[in-house]
């Protein structure tokens, strides 16, 4: 018998005016998103020809990620927006060419994995045109099915990468990505050798974009 006491009236109305403000303004803003959208699904396929000296000392690895994305927009302005960019690492293909040497007698050899990075986010300009570049970074962690690097080294690489890109819109919602990562992999010494690597990772990808209400 309480719930319609002036006070609470007064809470509800306003409650039922903020919800009320909240699904305007989504209504009035979604559909002046042009292309791309506040949720991202996509995938890419990347290779490293070479590994780069930044971080990592082992040089002579190939490596070649295939990911599935997602990102959200949660922060967006006029000429640029911020996203929230987690990613599944599907398949981490890691090869360490030979000849063998001290740090891996055992190479030339291939290692397999998967892994998950949930610190992701990423930032793109222009969001309005069909062309859009973004800046991007993510970091977690990848396990392989066999010690990578040294046989004195782990399962479990921390990554961590840096990158640049642009999205081609194809369409209002779909867009060809291309890109490139400077991604460092190491086990953080937790295992008893840690040489960890670099890669220059160039890739190619895929991305369809989604907002309630739009299509």
């Amino acid at each position: 018998m309480t719930l319609f006491r002036p006070a609470n009236t007064a809470k509800l109305a306003a409650l039922c005016l903020a919800l009320t403000f909240a699904l305007t303004s989504r209504a009035q803003t979604a559909p002046e998103i042009p292309y791309g959208g506040h949720h991202e699904f996509g995938g890419l396929v990347g290779y490293s020809p070479a590994g780069g000296p930044v971080w990592g000392y082992t040089r002579n690895v190939r490596y070649s990620p295939t990911v599935f994305r997602y990102s959200y927009q949660f922060k967006a302005w006029k000429s640029w927006t911020l996203r929230y960019a987690p990613e599944l690492t599907a398949l981490s293909i890691m090869r360490e060419l030979g000849p063998p040497t001290d740090v891996n007698p055992a190479a030339p050899i291939t290692h397999y994995g998967a892994g998950f990075s949930p610190e992701g986010f990423q930032i793109v300009f222009r969001p309005r045109r069909k062309v859009q570049p973004f800046f991007s970074h993510a970091g977690g962690i990848i396990y392989y099915a066999d010690r990578v690097l040294s046989p004195q080294g782990s399962q479990f690489m921390f990554t961590i990468d840096f990158g640049a890109g642009v999205n081609l819109f194809t369409s209002p919602r779909n867009a060809v990505q291309l890109g490139y990562r400077y991604q460092h992999l190491s086990n953080a010494n937790i295992s008893i050798h840690n040489p960890g690597t670099d890669a220059d990772t160039f890739y190619i990808g895929f991305s369809h974009f989604h907002t309630k209400g739009v299509r």
